[in-house]
């Protein structure tokens, strides 16, 4: 990593760290959420490694919200074990479904996805056990001894060390082995195959560890709410985490989704006078983006920034 990057990335993590001495209660508000959507972004970019683009992510986000908020209401278990219960419980009922759907092609698993957040907000909010439509009771406090997470900054930077881990874990996994067989999946299921590249197992791995994360940004959101809602993992929701990925750019699997759900959640907040034309605005937005901006908003880098610089860097050399 070249000394510009380093130092570039040594700006951001002191930025980041600052925030909650440089802006209001509401604008974290605003960055928890944030936070939130981008880990779901980031895990919906991870199956397009693999060719699968999915419609279940707020299932999974739910399970991951419901199983936390129900081992600390109904066992009295702590935030941290119950979390890592719901991305278990995530990934074991993952990997019943998706050992079914994934070796029957893309359209099965697209379905199964569909039905799958169709099916589980009904349950959340049709059995008793889950609260009901209304949501659970409220939550306790995640706290780590005698320090309590109860305020929007120790929020924010619980949040910001998930971000961090889920990031760090991708950037891993696309640089190993399994990143690389990912890719090639990804690129040619057939091409792949003769490779000796066992897609249906590797697609399966690829889909259960989205779903760990996923379950992770479902106990976050319970950290910050205290309660699951099951409107909250609703089908609407699954498609604006594909608006998170396409708007930051596709072609960046890690940077694309952040920068998405920086834009889109902020977008709204901008419109809450008119709340009522909120999903109109922010659709519009959205058309309007993919149409000014194909590639994302990382696009511009890619197609502008990056040649600039090339060019620079090469007269700088011969020079």
């Amino acid at each position: 990593m070249s000394k510009k990057k380093i130092a570039g990335l040594g700006v951001l993590a002191l930025l980041l760290v600052f925030i909650p001495w440089l802006v209001n209660n509401y604008v974290l508000q605003i960055l928890v959420l944030t936070i939130t959507y981008a880990i779901l972004g980031l895990s919906f970019a991870l199956t397009l490694k693999v060719g699968l683009p999915r419609f279940d992510v707020a299932a999974w986000w739910g399970v991951g919200a419901y199983t936390t908020a129900m081992l600390m209401l109904k066992a009295g278990m702590s935030f941290w074990l119950a979390a890592l219960a719901g991305c278990v419980v995530s990934v074991v009922l993952g990997w019943l479904v998706f050992s079914v759907a994934i070796p029957r092609g893309m359209m099965v698993f697209l379905l199964f996805g569909m039905v799958l957040v169709l099916a589980f907000q009904q349950l959340f909010g049709s059995v008793a056990f889950f609260g009901g439509w209304g949501g659970t009771e409220v939550t306790p406090q995640p706290a780590i001894g005698s320090f309590v997470f109860g305020t929007k900054a120790s929020l924010y930077y619980m949040g910001l060390f998930f971000l961090g881990l889920t990031v760090e874990v991708y950037r891993l996994l696309y640089t190993s082995k399994i990143g690389r067989a990912w890719t090639a999946v990804g690129s040619s299921v057939k091409l792949a195959s003769s490779l000796g590249i066992n897609v249906v197992r590797y697609r399966i791995a690829n889909v259960l560890v989205g779903n760990f994360f996923i379950a992770l940004a479902g106990s976050y959101l319970v950290a910050y709410t205290l309660v699951a809602v099951p409107d909250t993992f609703s089908f609407a929701n699954s498609v604006y985490v594909m608006m998170y990925v396409v708007v930051g750019g596709l072609t960046h699997a890690l940077t694309g989704p952040i920068i998405g759900a920086v834009v889109i959640t902020f977008i709204p907040e901008y419109f809450r006078l008119a709340k009522q034309f909120e999903p109109i605005i922010t659709a519009v937005a959205i058309i309007l983006i993919i149409i000014l901006l194909p590639h994302g908003f990382l696009g511009i880098y890619d197609r502008r920034l990056k040649p600039w610089y090339l060019r620079k860097s090469c007269r700088r050399v011969r020079s």
